[in-house]
C-alpha cells in the first residue's frame, strides 16, 4: 500500500505522541507531547499513514533566524520519527522532501533542524552549523581575575514579571548573535510555566535579570539548584541553563551571581557558545572545563542565491562556487557571490570556481561556524583556484562563533 503523507490536525496530535514516542522509547515524552501542542503548527506538519495508520512523523516551526548581518525567515524541522516497522522505504526522504518544497514554496529559503541522529541528515544535504558546548566549574575556584564593578543589579523575576522581561531581553541578544532562532509567544509559555515533563527530575528553574539602570533589562540568566549534602556538608549543583546578553558588564555580573550561590559547589552550564567569554573573566581560566563538544544546529540551503544574498560579509570581493546538490537540483552548478560590507549578490555563472563542495559543506561554513580551510583538510571542500580558500574564509568570518540557544 502506498504511504500517504499530509499535514495533520490538532487533534491528531495524541497519534502524533503515540508514534514519536515508540520511537525515541521515552515514557515521559508522552507528557512533553501534550505540552508541546502549545508549539505545534499543525498546518505545518508532515505525517505519514500507511492506510488510515500513523507511522512516520514530522512537524515544522516558523522561525527568523540571526544570519550574519541580518535575519531570514526560517523553516526548523522537529519531531521527525519512522516507526521501525517501516524504515527503509523511504518515507523520511519523501517527508523531507515535501518540507523543501513547502519552505520554498513560502520563500523560505534555508532549513534548520537540531538532530537526534548525528549520521541522518547529511545525507538531505544539512550541515552542522553551530556547535554547543557544556562546561563544568568548581566555584571555589570560580574567582575573578579583576573585581566586577557594575553600578545595576541583579534580581530574581517570576511570574507575569518575567513574562514581560525575558522575552524582550532574549529577542535583542538574539538578534546580534548569528545561529539564533526566534521564539514564539506559546514558545515562552511553555517555558517560563517549567512543567514537569521538561525538567528531568531536577529542580524548578529559577530566572534572575540584570538591570543597568531601574527598570532597564540588558540580560538576564535561567538556572535550576540541586540541593545536596555529604555527611552534613553542602554540596549543591548549580545548572544554568541559559544566560542572554549583549552586556559584557551584564554578563560578568550574572555570571558573578550564579558563580556565588550559597550552599553549592559546582556549577554547570550547559549549551554555551564554543567560545564562551567566562574562561576570561576567570583568574584561573583552566578550572573551567568543558565537558562535552556537539553538533546544534544543522543547516539546509534551499535557496542558494537567495541565502548567500541575504547575509552580509567581512570585506568585499568575489567568489566562485561550484556546488553539488543531489535533491534540490536548482542548487547544483556554478554561482559568483559578489560581496562588500553592505551587501551581496549571487548568481549562476559560467566563470571557473574557485573552490568545489557540497551543499551540506557550505551549509556547515554559512553561519561562520567553520572554515572552508578546515573543511579543505578533511577532503570536504576543493581549491579549484588558487587563493580560493583563503578569499573564502575572510568572507565567511565572523566575530564570534555562531551559537543557538533553542533546541526544538
Amino acid at each position: 500500500m502506498e504511504v500517504e503523507v499530509r499535514a495533520i490536525g490538532r487533534d491528531e496530535l495524541p497519534k502524533l505522541g503515540r508514534v514519536f514516542c515508540t520511537v525515541v522509547g521515552d515514557e515521559l515524552g508522552r507528557d512533553l507531547i501534550a505540552d508541546f501542542g502549545y508549539l505545534f503548527e499543525p498546518e505545518r506538519s508532515l505525517c505519514a499513514f500507511d492506510g488510515d495508520a500513523m507511522v512516520a512523523t514530522g512537524g515544522v516551526f516558523s522561525f527568523e533566524l540571526t544570519v550574519p548581518g541580518g535575519v531570514v525567515s526560517t523553516g526548523g524541522l522537529t519531531l521527525v520519527s519512522v516507526l521501525p516497522t517501516h524504515r527503509r522505504r523511504g518515507i523520511m526522504r519523501t517527508m523531507v522532501q515535501r518540507h523543501f518544497e513547502e519552505l520554498r514554496t513560502r520563500g523560505e529559503q534555508i532549513s534548520v533542524l537540531t538532530a537526534s541522529e548525528s549520521l541522518l541528515y547529511g545525507r538531505f544535504g544539512y550541515g552542522p552549523a553551530t556547535w554547543s558546548a557544556r562546561f563544568e566549574i568548581d566555584r571555589r575556584h570560580a574567582a575573578f581575575a579583576w573585581p566586577v564593578t557594575d553600578s545595576g543589579r541583579v534580581r530574581i523575576v517570576e511570574g507575569k514579571e518575567a513574562a514581560q522581561l525575558l522575552p524582550a531581553a532574549f529577542d535583542s541578544a538574539r538578534r546580534a548573535c548569528p545561529g539564533q532562532v526566534s521564539r514564539s509567544p506559546a514558545w515562552w509559555e511553555l517555558r517560563l510555566r517549567d512543567p514537569e515533563s521538561t525538567r528531568h527530575g531536577d529542580g524548578t528553574r529559577v530566572h534572575v535579570v540584570h538591570e543597568s539602570a531601574p527598570g532597564q533589562v540588558d540580560g538576564y540568566a535561567s538556572y535550576r539548584l540541586q540541593g545536596r549534602w555529604i555527611d552534613g556538608v553542602p554540596d549543591g549543583l548549580v545548572q544554568v541553563q541559559e544566560l542572554m546578553t549583549q552586556s559584557p558588564g551584564a554578563a560578568a555580573a550574572l555570571w558573578c551571581f550564579c558563580l556565588n550561590l550559597d550552599l553549592t559547589t559546582t556549577v554547570e552550564l550547559h549549551n554555551r557558545p564554543v567560545d564562551e567569554p567566562l574562561r576570561w573573566l576567570l583568574a584561573d581560566p583552566r578550572r573551567l572545563r568543558m565537558t562535552l563538544l556537539a553538533d546544534f544546529l544543522w543547516l539546509r540551503l534551499l535557496d542558494l542565491p537567495g541565502a548567500l544574498a541575504a547575509r552580509r560579509y567581512g570585506g568585499g570581493g568575489q567568489l566562485v562556487f561550484e556546488v553539488a546538490d543531489r535533491l534540490v537540483p536548482s542548487n547544483e552548478g556554478r554561482f559568483l557571490l559578489d560581496a562588500d560590507p553592505n551587501g551581496a549578490a549571487c548568481t549562476r555563472t559560467s566563470a571557473e570556481p574557485d573552490v568545489r563542495l557540497d551543499i551540506a559543506d557550505l551549509g556547515a561554513a554559512y553561519l561562520g561556524g567553520v572554515r572552508f580551510a578546515n573543511l579543505a583538510a578533511a577532503g570536504r571542500v576543493h581549491e579549484t583556484r588558487l587563493g580560493g580558500l583563503a578569499r573564502a574564509d575572510a568572507l565567511f568570518a565572523t566575530e564570534r562563533a555562531p551559537w543557538c540557544a533553542t533546541e526544538f
